[in-house]
This record gives structure tokens, sequence and C-alpha cells, in this order.
């Protein structure tokens, strides 16, 4: 899916975390394997990465404040968890002027690198990104990301996850209006939004954006600390994994709990993965 913006899905997920170093030791419990410790040299962020085979997600902290970080020490101060999605572009420059023709107001292109340790050599990941308004849609921060260097990105020893997660299915939300959140989010995508129990899914690429109602959120998240944090608010990150057996051991193995979701899938707690649910389906 390309839509008339440029747009042609999730890139990646971002979460937010205060402690960079308890994340890592969090995430590798559930059967992940981050990439070594990334510096956002003009934004002054640290991260690593969880690579996937078509996208990735990163779990990001602050390591300097800055101006350029100025939302994620605002979002920190009330909560971790999921934050923001950086959505699939060809052509950064190209799609930004799409969307301000579309009515849009993102804004100014950034180019910006990251130092990475490669055998025998450092090298930079580059990129491009530019954020919506945050008003564009609720409960996320947006914004396009454009790769230069998906070599350095996508390296074969970061591939191939314990728990066997191959790729990202799908992000859930608690909004207050399902079917207002649905129509802005299908106005990013260019898609139609599908209704679902207690709101509506809006599919974003090879995967989905999941709104859902307070009420709805409340039965399908119960007892889950997320379910705290002001609405609007991401609740869950889903994963598709090539092998649930194998996702079930890895998790098994490790001691985390796990709970079984409806569709099969299995389910860890915003207590063990900084402040969002992980969905292994």
């Amino acid at each position: 899916m390309t839509s008339s913006t440029g747009i042609t899905g999730i890139d990646h997920a971002v979460i937010l975390v205060r402690d960079l170093a308890a994340a890592e030791t969090n995430y590798k419990r559930l059967g992940f394997r981050p990439t070594p410790k990334g510096h956002h040299t003009k934004l002054d962020t640290i991260n690593h990465c969880i690579m996937l085979e078509r996208d990735y997600f990163e779990v990001l902290a602050v390591g300097k404040p800055g101006p350029f970080n100025e939302e994620q020490q605002a979002t920190l101060k009330e909560r971790e968890g999921l934050w923001a999605l950086a959505l699939q572009t060809d052509d950064a420059r190209a799609a930004h002027g799409r969307l301000k023709a579309a009515g849009f107001s993102p804004t100014d292109p950034v180019d910006f690198a990251r130092p990475v340790e490669l055998p025998g050599r450092t090298t930079e990941a580059r990129f491009t990104v530019f954020y919506f308004e945050p008003e564009a849609v609720p409960g996320l921060r947006l914004f396009l990301c454009q790769h230069y260097t998906r070599d350095v990105v996508w390296r074969p020893d970061y591939l191939g996850q314990a728990n066997a997660a191959k790729s990202l299915s799908y992000v859930t939300l608690a909004v207050d209006d399902p079917a207002a959140a649905a129509k802005a989010y299908g106005r990013v995508f260019g898609t139609t939004p599908t209704p679902c129990p207690g709101g509506f899914t809006v599919p974003a690429g090879q995967a989905e954006i999941r709104i859902l109602s307070g009420a709805q959120a409340g039965t399908e998240f119960t007892g889950d600390p997320v379910l705290s944090n002001r609405r609007p608010v991401p609740l869950a990150l889903g994963l598709a994994v090539s092998d649930r057996h194998a996702a079930r051991r890895a998790l098994e193995s490790r001691g985390v709990p796990i709970m079984d979701t409806a569709g099969g899938g299995l389910r860890v707690a915003s207590s063990h993965a900084n402040g969002v649910v992980i969905d292994l389906v």
C-alpha cells in the first residue's frame, strides 16, 4: 500500500523508557535480541532496536535533555510505554510536500544519524524524519522516516528473535471517541476503518491500528496497569510470530508470566515491558 502522500506502512514503533539499561534487561528476558546501544547525535536520544524481518521497534530514552527531545521528556514525566509510530516512505521530502498539500502541518524534515559499530569499523545509520502535528491523530505521535542505510540497520546478526517474533502486526489504542480517531488514522494511511467490537481497525500497510473505547479496553486488558494512564493512550504492541509454541517456550523458560488471548496468542503484561502490553500472535 502506498497512500497519496507517499506513506507505505509502518516502519517502526517507539517505546519510551526512563532507564535504557533496565529496559534492555527487560526485553532480553522477553526473548528479544536488542541491538547495541545507539545514540542519535542530533536528537540526543539513546536506544536499542529490536529488528524484525520487515520492520522493527525501538526502546528509546533521553540521553541528554535538549530542544529536540522535549516531547519525549514531557511524556516520560507522565508514563513509559508506546509513544510513536514511524511511517515508511521512500522519499521524505516529497512526502512532506504531499502532506502539506493534503492539509497536514508537518514539521520541517530533519536529517540525522547514529553511529553503528561494525566489525573492524564504525559507520552511521542515516535517516530523514519529520513529525505530523500533535493533533493529527490521538494517542500516538506520528512521524515519517526515510532510511538511507538499510543494510546497516537490518544486519543479519541483529535478526532472529528467541520468541519467534517476525513483524509488527498491530498497535492497540484506547480513546474516548473511537469513530473520530479511526477517521483521523484512516486519513493518514488513506484507508477505510472497519468496525470491530468496541471500536475500529484501520489498515496501515501490512499492520493495523486497533482503536478501542475505554470500556472495551477495560474488558480486553482487565487488571493491567496500562489502563490507569490518561486516554487517549497506546495499550499494546502486537507482534506476529513464526511459531507460537517457540514463543511460549522462550517466555516460560525465562520465567515471564504470560496470559493466553482469545485468538490463541500470548500476552505479556505492561509491568514486564516498560509500560506497554506485548502480544505475540
